[in-house]
């Protein structure tokens, strides 16, 4: 596999957030800028160390379909939006994707950086 046709495979990236109005407000931004494709969320439960003290708590999984080479680029971007202090911002490789999903996410991803 070349370098080029690396950066053009898929990767999702999955994060938590406290609640639907976060996942929906950040997901619409996310987007909107083409820094992800699109993104699909579901209710959780978490159980945590935090603070001193375990936290059982739900949680919304939001999972980000992109392109490797925009990954980083994306993980910034979320990061700069999420409203934990400490994300779990997790990048998963796809192993396989259906070929016109996968063209139809490298269509709506911004892969220059603009």
């Amino acid at each position: 596999m070349t370098h080029r046709e690396s950066e053009n495979e898929l990767v999702e990236i999955v994060t938590t957030v406290g609640n639907e109005e976060d996942a929906a407000r950040i997901t619409r931004v996310l987007v909107e800028e083409k820094s992800f494709a699109c993104a699909t969320w579901r209710p959780v439960r978490s159980i945590y160390p935090w603070k001193g003290a375990i936290v059982d708590e739900g949680e919304v999984e939001i999972t980000f379909k992109t392109l490797a080479s925009c990954a980083e680029r994306a993980e910034r971007r979320l990061r700069a939006l999420h409203p934990y202090e400490t994300p779990a911002i997790l990048r998963v490789p796809v192993l396989h994707a259906n070929p016109d999903y996968a063209d139809w996410v490298r269509s709506n991803v911004n892969s220059k950086g603009d």
